[in-house]
């Protein structure tokens, strides 16, 4: 195999460097010292929600992380490849999971988007579409989480399989009975606004998980490197994303660039190693861990959001954010914990309180920033 060229100067790309807030790397505006009481409409939502400056000017990329936008920055150790040019290209003109984002967006329209009120037909509709043959249902399903080890068979092979290895049977173990659960309450007409934060947190926890699962086995099939770019962006340009990527770039706008650089990474490795299986693991496992940091980090931003909304909503809009922090926290733990257990621990009684009015927003939003401060 011919050793890859060095990359040619190219267009560099600049980074906007946004406005401290809280912390000096990723922290937000939540004033401790504001204690006025929640102004809200007649169905419990903020008034005006609580903002989000992202700061990143204590966040460079590690030495290893793939830099599209930076093209000729010495930081950037990665051989010349088919992403130099910031443009995620296609290795198959046909990628299905376009379609399941886009059934993540019709949902979510349906059933909690604009602050609705969903009704009961609404929950019908929103369940046909999960449920379409070979759709997003049938991923969630089968799901798998990487962080935790390989069961002895595949997670769908058998029922047992789930129960026996939860973490690593994220899909059928966890994901898949809240959100048919959630979809029979809110079809018996149950807390609409509740059951829809359930599912909504469910299914951003699905689409955190599947690009990193679907790096892991574009080793073998190289299809699965575009599923990688569609499960974050949905197939769209950098700058127009849906799905998880459309979550993460408006509450945290650099934290989805660097989450898209690492797609584009995931492209590059599989265009610099085009055998099956592929053989430069290492540089796969680098692309992973960059796209892991950056979308872990757009999760944590996302559930920063809705413990300070627990401070400006009333009434099921409140208990829909809690439902919503009750699902999506339990995600955030494990590394919380490999970064620093007494933040960690502070995050997790938080979550221990009895009803949203005792948590203490600062406390948890002050942990968050502290854990996850850069992508």
């Amino acid at each position: 195999m011919n050793e890859p060229q060095s990359k040619s100067p190219r267009r560099r790309f600049s980074v906007v460097m946004l406005a401290s807030a809280l912390t000096a790397c990723g922290g937000g505006n939540l004033d401790p010292n504001d204690h006025k009481p929640p102004v809200t409409d007649a169905q419990g939502e903020c008034i005006n929600k609580p903002t989000y400056t992202e700061n990143m000017s204590a966040c460079a990329p590690l030495s290893t992380d793939y830099q599209p936008r930076m093209a000729g920055s010495a930081s950037d150790s990665w051989p010349a490849c088919i992403s130099d040019d910031n443009t995620y290209h296609r290795l198959y003109n046909s990628i299905s999971t376009v379609g399941r984002v886009a059934a993540f967006e019709y949902i979510a329209d349906t059933l909690w988007r604009g602050a609705k009120v969903p009704a009961v037909e609404d929950f019908t509709q929103a369940r046909l579409r999960y449920t379409e043959s070979e759709g997003l249902g049938s991923r969630v399903e089968r799901r798998e989480d990487i962080h935790y080890p390989a069961p002895p068979a595949p997670c769908n092979s058998s029922a047992s399989i789930p129960a026996d290895f939860p973490d690593r049977c994220v899909g059928p173990a966890k994901l898949r009975p809240l959100i048919n659960e959630s979809f029979a309450a809110g079809m018996r007409g149950e807390s609409p606004r509740v059951n829809a934060a359930r599912i909504e947190a469910a299914l951003l926890w699905f689409l955190y998980v599947s690009p990193l699962s679907e790096v892991t086995s574009c080793t073998n099939k190289d299809a699965d490197c575009d599923s990688v770019w569609a499960y974050y962006s949905g197939g769209t340009p950098r700058a127009e994303p849906v799905g998880l990527g459309r979550y993460v770039k408006e509450l945290a706008p650099e934290t989805h660039e660097r989450a898209y650089d690492a797609t584009l990474a995931v492209r590059c490795w599989r265009d610099l190693d085009r055998a099956t299986p592929a053989a430069q693991l290492e540089l796969r496992d680098q692309a992973r861990a960059q796209l892991d940091k950056a979308a872990l980090r757009g999760m944590a931003v996302i559930v920063r959001q809705r413990f300070q909304e627990l401070s400006c909503t009333s009434g099921e809009t409140k208990e829909a954010r809690w439902a919503f922090l009750k699902v999506l926290v339990p995600l955030l733990d494990r590394e919380a914990r490999a970064r620093d257990v007494a933040q960690a621990n502070v995050l997790k009684s938080q979550m221990e309180k009895a009803v949203p009015d005792e948590v203490d927003v600062l406390a948890a939003v002050t942990a968050l920033d502290a854990l996850f401060s850069c992508p």
